[in-house]
Formats: structure tokens, C-alpha cells, sequence
């Protein structure tokens, strides 16, 4: 697996830790030189100093696994930093294979397992509307605004974007916020409608879910809040962004939106522990409960 992606150029956003970090890992186990962006660039967050994680130890982890890791510090609220990103991949690389558009928002309240927390799950009127702002500001906005400014790159190489979504997109339950069933909702509609402009060019889209994924804000809940007995390493969504990024018949699923685990089964790779997890779907699919009277 160390040759499978060896050459390619990756730009993993929002790697700093959880799910973008383990994407990283994963290209970076498969040989790629992965860009990985975010605010921490060493130490921890401002934002959430409870949680451990930087931009310089994901790339020192990527160059170890067999790949080349390289540190972008990046706020993807503010568009002149996104494009300094790019522009720096585009002079020091001179080409862009894999687009993982992961970095989010509106998840403090849950990692901080307090009244916030709660107010994530509330009923709209009850939810701060910041909560709104965060996922579609530095979740939507940056993922679009990241893929415009990749596309030129993404071009030459008949490359891979990859929207890191959730199963939530498929229907609503009575215990979610809006804000989420909607930006998760807008992430699997970008891809489509991203695929149908890139199609032209062989330029794949897709979409992807993970599962329940053991980041460290979940591994940091109460205990009993997650049964984590079918739960995924967030490496295990690098191997199946990897494993994409590989197959030299991806773009026969642009447009399409995928589950991780799904593709381990299909493609045959395992998470770090060895075992494969198995996807989430049928708990998704189906009737939604019905509305609070």
C-alpha cells in the first residue's frame, strides 16, 4: 500500500486532528505528499485546548507512515489564506491529485459535554444561531471556496474531491439540529453538482460518510455515551479516501456518495486494528420517527 499513491499530491483541510487527521494518515500510509491545513499549527487549539492535536504533528506522522507531510496553517473562514494554500501547493508542487474537503464547524458545544452541548441537540428556536453560522461559513463556504481555487490544479491531474459528510444527510430525526441535517445535506449536493461541472474534464466528485468515528472529542464523551463497538479509527476514512484516490475506475462514481465502510468491504482493506467495520446504513434509512406533538 506504501507505492499505491506514491507521486500524488493531496490537500487534506481541517487536519489538525479527528477526521482529517486520520484522512491524512491514510493518504500518507499509501505514499502521497499530503498538505494539511488548519488553525493549530503546533501546541494546541485556542479554541479547544482540551483537545490534543496540530498541523505539524499530523504531517510528522504522515512523513512517518511513508508519505511526506507538510504543515499549512489556514483559517478557512478567511478566503486570502485558502488561496495562499493553494497557490503554495500549485508553486512548490506544480500539480493537485486529491481535494478532501473536511474542515468544520459548530462541533464545540459537543466536545465540550456541557449546557452547549445540549443547546446542539435543542430545538431550533433554542439552538444559538452561531451554531448555523459555524457549519455553513467554515464548513459549505470553505468547502467551495477550497474547491474553486483547487479546480485549475485538479484539472491537469484529473483529480479526486472528496466532501467528508455524514449519514444524518439522509433524513431527519427529531433529536438533530437543523443546522447539521441541512450542511450535511449541502455537502452531498455540492458533490453532485460539483461532479456534473468537473464531468467534462474527468475530474471526480463524491461524497463520503464515515461512520461513528472515535476522534478525540468522542473518545473524551462520558463513558456510555457511544457504543463504539462498530466504530472506525479515523484512519480507517483514510484508507477508503486512499483506496479511491487509487482506483483507476473512480470516476465511474462521480457524483455518487459513498460509505467508508462500504468501500473497506469492497476494496478489502481493514481499519488499524485489523477488523472492518460494517456501515451504518440500514440504522439511516427508512421512515424518520415521527415529530414531537
Amino acid at each position: 500500500m506504501a507505492s499505491l499513491l506514491q507521486g500524488k499530491v493531496a490537500l487534506v483541510t481541517g487536519a489538525s486532528r479527528g477526521i482529517g487527521r486520520g484522512v491524512a494518515l491514510g493518504l500518507g500510509e499509501a505514499g502521497a505528499t499530503v498538505y494539511v491545513t488548519g488553525r493549530t499549527l503546533t501546541g494546541r487549539s485556542a479554541q479547544l485546548p482540551f483537545l490534543a492535536g496540530s498541523l505539524e504533528d499530523t504531517a510528522r506522522d504522515v512523513t512517518d507512515l511513508g508519505g511526506v507531510g507538510v504543515a499549512a496553517q489556514c483559517d478557512h473562514t478567511d478566503d486570502a489564506q485558502t488561496r495562499a494554500v493553494i497557490r503554495r501547493i500549485r508553486d512548490e508542487q506544480g500539480r493537485l491529485d486529491i481535494l478532501v474537503n473536511n474542515v468544520w464547524g459548530g462541533y464545540e458545544g459537543l466536545h465540550l459535554w456541557d449546557k452547549r452541548g445540549e443547546q446542539w441537540n435543542a430545538p431550533f428556536w433554542e439552538q444559538p444561531t452561531a451554531i448555523w453560522d459555524d457549519m455553513f461559513t467554515a464548513g459549505i463556504r470553505a468547502h467551495y471556496v477550497t474547491s474553486q481555487l483547487a479546480a485549475p490544479l485538479l484539472l491537469d491531474t484529473r483529480g479526486l474531491v472528496v466532501g467528508i459528510s455524514f449519514f444524518a444527510a439522509m433524513r431527519h430525526r427529531n433529536t438533530e439540529g437543523i443546522p447539521y441535517f441541512l450542511a450535511k445535506n449541502a455537502t452531498d449536493r455540492m458533490a453532485l453538482a460539483m461532479a456534473n461541472h468537473l464531468r467534462p474534464h474527468g475530474v471526480t466528485s463524491v461524497s463520503l460518510y464515515p461512520g461513528l468515528v472515535r476522534t478525540e472529542g468522542v473518545l473524551l464523551a462520558p463513558e456510555g455515551t457511544f457504543d463504539l463497538s462498530n466504530s472506525e479509527s479515523p484512519q480507517f476514512i483514510g484508507r477508503a479516501v486512499s483506496a479511491l484516490a487509487g482506483d483507476p475506475d473512480v470516476f465511474s462514481r462521480t457524483g455518487q456518495v459513498l460509505v467508508a465502510a462500504e468501500l473497506g468491504a469492497e476494496y478489502g482493506f481493514t481499519d488499524i486494528d485489523g477488523k472492518r467495520p460494517t456501515s451504518l446504513r440500514a440504522d439511516w434509512e427508512g421512515e424518520p420517527p415521527q415529530a414531537r406533538p
